[in-house]
């Protein structure tokens, strides 16, 4: 965040992180200190935010000295975010290229009511950040140029990170209809699932790469490259969807390049998998195709493996996490690995262990991305490992189906029988039997008939009544649950 917007901005958002996250209201003189500036700064700023943010957003009070944030319960700190870089240049300088206003910097001056001297400072902050980030801003007319797999990923993850705030960029709801329809095809055929808000990050990475092209600026790649991102795509099986809602919003066909480039897209944000074997059709692939990103991601597993009864979900998610690095070699183009505020994930994985892992790679040839990288992966493993060692004790209970042929009641009835004997810590009820939205979340079927052939999940049949061989059976299951574990 520091790099996207102004020293003074990003000042006023650390203060806006230190309220939003304080349990109490802090002291006016403990928060200057905090954010490094003056009282007579810090007061300074307080009135910018207050006039900055409508009064149903978010206002700083000060009572005793002390200064608390009042938000609404929708409000949460990446929407002050959003808010906040919408509002900063770069944002406003961004969309103008984005939307090719073809402007000379006096005409976005002017447009933009902002002097020729203080935009000359502005534009300064913004040639820096784009320089680190590979990009250059031409200024007659305003345009971002760099390789156009970079620009991409710049407007998406900055219209990503604005979002909250600033909605759907795209002035077309017809080209947001097609692409919607397009994800769902995508996740049927991908057997993925993305929720709500991921859509919309997806979503966002396509338009961005259909508006692109359909301007005239169309991706450019070594036959070396095409080939590997056709044996990605082919692999995972992504060849035949069908390609017509995004034909339609680009007003003609999609170059092979272009679409290869939207599926590889997908892995910017985050999904589920709607199934175990597509999960480990995603771990072949690695060890096939993308050994290097396989081996660290084990070694980084082995961080947590002996506190983790079943890591696949961990491990595809750190391997879908890595392959955004298949393209982007440093971390200023993913805007959204900027971990600024207090995410409050539990600290139960030392972070030492897991630099020193990464420390042990970023000098082999293969590895150049980690070097580049190291804190950001660093930060994105440990809130995963934490958020993995939470959830253990609920994740590696025994997930139980119940199904009866007699009904619901019944089935209520066997599930209380159970609990008589075992808790949550062993036995915790699933409700779904296919779930869309992820795989599914039982490790057993208990049923009072034999059903038919439909998962591969184990099933056992009791009576109704349950008799004793019944909770036997069910006892070596358990058993052997925990003994795993162990």
């Amino acid at each position: 965040m520091k790099n996207i917007i102004p020293a003074s901005e990003y000042r006023r958002l650390k203060l806006l992180n230190l309220l939003f996250f304080a349990d109490e209201a802090i002291i006016k003189k403990e928060a200057a200190n905090t954010v490094e500036c003056s009282v007579n700064t810090l007061n300074a700023d307080i009135e910018v935010l207050n006039a900055m943010f409508p009064e149903d957003i978010a206002q700083i009070h000060e009572a005793d000295k002390k200064l608390s944030l009042h938000t609404t319960s929708k409000i949460n700190f990446d929407y002050l975010t959003a808010y906040m870089i919408s509002a900063s240049h770069l944002f406003q300088l961004a969309m103008s290229a984005f939307i090719e206003e073809n402007l000379t910097i006096s005409e976005w001056a002017e447009t933009n009511f902002v002097s020729r001297s203080t935009f000359y400072v502005k534009l300064a902050e913004v040639d820096n950040f784009l320089a680190r980030s590979r990009l250059v801003l031409n200024n007659a007319p305003l345009e971002i140029q760099g390789s156009e797999v970079n620009v991409r990923f710049f407007f998406y993850h900055l219209f990503s990170k604005s979002y909250p705030y600033t909605g759907w960029v795209i002035q077309d709801s017809d080209f947001e209809k097609n692409i919607n329809e397009f994800i769902k095809k995508f996740e049927q055929h991908m057997n993925v699932y993305f929720s709500l808000s991921a859509r919309v990050d997806y979503a966002t990475a396509i338009a961005v790469s259909l508006i692109r092209l359909k301007n005239g600026h169309p991706l450019q790649a070594s036959d070396e490259d095409i080939q590997f991102w056709h044996d990605l795509v082919a692999y995972h099986n992504a060849m035949d969807i069908d390609l017509s809602d995004l034909e339609t919003a680009l007003g003609g066909p999609l170059p092979p390049l272009e679409y290869y480039m939207i599926v590889l897209m997908s892995f910017l944000g985050s999904f589920t998998y709607v199934n175990r074997e597509r999960m480990n059709m995603r771990v072949l692939y690695n060890g096939k195709f993308q050994r290097i990103r396989l081996k660290l991601t084990e070694d980084l597993l082995a961080i947590v493996d002996d506190r983790i009864a079943d890591t696949l979900a961990l491990k595809v998610t750190l391997l879908d996490y890595l392959a955004r690095f298949l393209f982007i070699e440093k971390a200023n183009l993913i805007l959204d690995v900027d971990y600024f505020s207090n995410k409050l994930v539990p600290d139960i994985v030392d972070r030492q262990e897991i630099l020193a892992v990464l420390k042990k790679y970023e000098g082999l040839p293969d590895y150049q991305f980690v070097r580049s990288n190291r804190e950001v992966i660093a930060t994105y493993v440990h809130n995963l490992f934490s958020i993995g060692l939470s959830t253990e004790t609920y994740t590696s209970a025994l997930h139980v189906k119940i199904i009866s042929k007699k009904g619901f009641i019944w089935e209520e009835y066997l599930k209380m029988q159970i609990r008589r004997y075992y808790s949550e810590d062993a036995i915790i009820f699933s409700d779904g039997l296919n779930p869309s939205e992820h795989w599914a979340q039982h490790d057993l079927i208990i049923s009072d008939s034999s059903i038919p052939n439909i998962t591969d999940i184990e099933v056992i049949v009791w009576h109704m009544p349950p008799t004793k061989r019944d909770f036997a059976a069910l006892g070596e299951v358990v058993n052997a649950r925990f003994e795993k574990r162990r």
